[in-house]
């Protein structure tokens, strides 16, 4: 039998051939690879590192944006910015330079004129330069105004050119200077400014770091008056040149107030000169324009300059030496402990400095409330004349008292028989309980709300008062006595921008406006972005009322407690308030005024409140009176409001409104 087996596979030519070609064409393009690698790292090396350095960001510096402005209805700039600057050095600049020599005299040029020009010493721009070689922002020295800026530069212009055989040596120094100086910058940034100092401090507000604002306008408008921070972003080119891309800021929207800076200078201006004459715990002005809710004034006492709101001094204001002591240590303490890193929990009853600041930079024209006295008697009668429950013609018997409730609540006269009309303008406490009872709890409680107190009125600032537990309803429903007591502005708190809100109701047809602070917004280009309407809320009385109330009030100042307020040839009209204090004392009142002009068709409104004047015998309101008719006479000319009644030919008041009075020592 024969031999059998596998037989071996072998490579025919043609196979063989194909495999040697596919072998030799991975070598070829092995080769190909490593030769464009090798021009690819070796030869292009350079071009593509500074390919990839090109992409890299060197450093990125924010550009602030200004902070819009706050104007006064006539366009008179409240609070603005001032630009300041920030000398920057850019060391790198001048440690990149190759030559020693050149880099040199780059140094000593820098340093000599930053001396010169801006003060700083010599050895202090030499040391930050050493140890920031390679950076390209170090902030030396900020505060400059532009008029320093502008030396330095004018410097560099004028001797940035080759000297000529003409030149003194002094010059040529200069020129060689000039021409050397290399990675100086300035970056500008704004810090608020207040034009007017303290004017009408309470009502603007001011701002803190980062643009913060705090109480007024500054603080309810903060998100409108901000505007968005832009950024430089530095980087190097494909040639290692450092380039700068710019993203611009966006400045803020300013606001153009409801506030008519002349007449603000003429409240404040009788405001100070009240206090300096007499003094109280509190002094406050408001001024309306009733037919809008516009606020066209706002000033109380004790006024703190914008500019420096901090400052140690205007504890003065609210505290005795022994307690300003007390604040400055714990404040002390409490700086101490957040140095350390440890929680600080303040304890109950001690006040740091900004807290006992916050009492001086509070506007109580909003956040303080007091018992309104007298001012409240028009509301009470209006509720009985819209209600129906009075005709107008009614009159009462005022024998000085009316027993209530098993005691006599007092009357400030015993006035006999007496009209309605008289009971307004002589201000009746027996007829205003008289008619409180007859209207019934409900129905009065119904009218003080609806004319607004015990509840916010919106305006556009920030801390006012919630007041919805300091009425009738919510304190006394029920009680007779509060009901009496209610009736003539007694037993029950209110703020001085709820009165006036409420009275402008009363005096312009029944028609409650939100009180507003500002009238429009504009963009940095002083394009209107938008306006503020005037707010109409709700009706409270008719037209009809209103029109009996503006005849009362009318009276109040022809004949009744507000006679010295007559002003010659004008329609004045107002009602008086003596609010007695708690505890009932019969020696701290809470007096004021609230007046407005023409008397038949009213177009200003002035509220004055004096809180305990310092003078012996605080309960009568003829000082409040007395600082309304300053007031009221400057801003009827500054309104242009003519005269509609006839002048009188014979002499004017005997005597100064605040010269009858003697100073009595004011109590800490």
């Amino acid at each position: 039998m024969a031999k059998t087996g596998k037989k071996k596979a072998r490579l025919t030519e043609q196979l063989r051939g194909k495999l040697l070609i596919t072998y030799l064409v991975i070598i070829c393009l092995f080769l190909l690879l490593v030769g464009q690698l090798v021009v690819w790292y070796i030869l292009k090396g350079k071009e593509y590192s500074n390919t990839v350095l090109g992409q890299q960001t060197d450093s990125s510096q924010e550009i602030p944006y200004e902070r819009g402005k706050i104007y006064d209805r006539n366009m008179n700039t409240l609070a603005g910015n001032d630009t300041f600057y920030t000398l920057i050095l850019e060391p790198k600049n001048i440690y990149s330079v190759s030559k020693e020599e050149k880099r040199q005299a780059h140094l000593d040029a820098d340093i000599e004129l930053i001396h010169e020009f801006f003060g700083v010493e010599e050895e202090e721009t030499r040391t930050r330069m050493e140890q920031n070689k390679n950076s390209y922002y170090v902030p030396l020295k900020s505060g400059l105004v532009f008029k320093e800026v502008e030396d330095f530069q004018k410097f560099l212009e004028e001797y940035d050119r080759s000297p000529k055989e003409s030149d003194s040596a002094a010059v040529k120094r200069k020129i060689r200077l000039a021409r050397n100086v290399r990675g100086i910058n300035f970056e500008s940034y704004y810090k608020r400014s207040y034009q007017y100092d303290s004017l009408a401090c309470h009502l603007i507000g001011f701002t803190s770091s980062g643009n913060v604002g705090n109480w007024g306008i500054e603080q309810s408008y903060n998100s409108v008056l901000n505007g968005t921070n832009g950024r430089t972003y530095s980087y190097f080119d494909q040639d290692l040149t450092r380039e700068v891309t710019v993203k611009e800021a966006v400045d803020g929207n300013s606001v153009v107030s409801t506030i008519d800076l002349q007449i603000q200078q003429v409240i404040e201006e009788k405001l100070k000169e009240y206090d300096n004459t007499i003094g109280s715990l509190e002094t406050s002005i408001l001024v309306m324009d009733p037919n809008n809710g516009e606020v066209l004034a706002m000033a109380s006492s004790d006024p703190f300059n914008l500019n420096d709101p901090t400052n140690d001094v205007y504890l003065n204001f609210k505290f005795s030496q022994s307690e300003i002591g007390q604040i400055e240590a714990y404040t002390n303490q409490v700086l101490e402990k957040e140095a350390r890193g440890e929680k600080v929990e303040k304890e109950k009853g001690k006040l740091t400095k900004w807290d006992a600041l916050s009492k001086v930079w509070r506007n109580p024209v909003i956040s303080d409330t007091h018992e309104p006295g007298s001012t409240y008697k028009p509301f009470t009668v209006s509720a009985g004349l819209e209600s129906g429950v009075l005709s107008g013609n009614e009159n009462y018997v005022c024998t000085g008292s009316l027993h209530v409730s098993n005691r006599n609540i007092g009357c400030s006269h015993v006035h006999g028989n007496i009209s309605l009309k008289q009971a307004v303008a002589e201000s009746c406490n027996v007829a205003m309980m008289n008619i409180a009872f007859k209207e019934g709890a409900d129905q009065f409680y119904y009218y003080q709300n609806l004319f607004g107190f015990g509840q916010k009125t919106g305006i556009d600032l920030p801390g006012e008062a919630d007041t919805s537990g300091l009425v009738y309803y919510a304190s006394n429903y029920g009680n007779s006595t509060s009901l009496a007591t209610n009736a003539f502005g007694q037993n029950f708190n209110c703020t001085m921008i709820e009165m006036a809100a409420g009275f402008s109701s009363l005096i312009n047809g029944g028609y409650y406006y939100q009180p507003r602070v500002v009238k429009e917004i504009q963009n940095n280009r002083g394009d209107i972005v938008e306006v503020k309407e005037k707010e109409l809320l709700r009706r409270t009385i008719s037209e009809a009322t209103s029109k009996k109330m503006r005849t009362y009030l009318k009276e109040t100042v022809k004949s009744g407690t507000g006679t010295r307020a007559q002003i010659d040839g004008y329609s004045i009209g107002g009602k008086t308030g003596t609010a007695e204090k708690l505890p009932r004392n019969k020696k701290d009142y809470y007096i004021s005024f609230i007046g407005f002009a023409p008397a038949e068709k009213p177009e200003v409104l002035i509220y004055v409140t004096i809180d305990q004047p310092y003078v012996e015998h605080q309960d009568n309101a003829r000082l409040a009176v007395g600082l309304e008719r300053e007031c009221m006479k400057g801003i009827l000319d500054i309104l242009g409001i003519e005269p509609t009644e006839k002048t009188s030919s014979g002499p004017g008041p005997k005597e100064y409104y605040l010269d009858e009075f003697t100073k009595k020592k004011k109590k800490k």
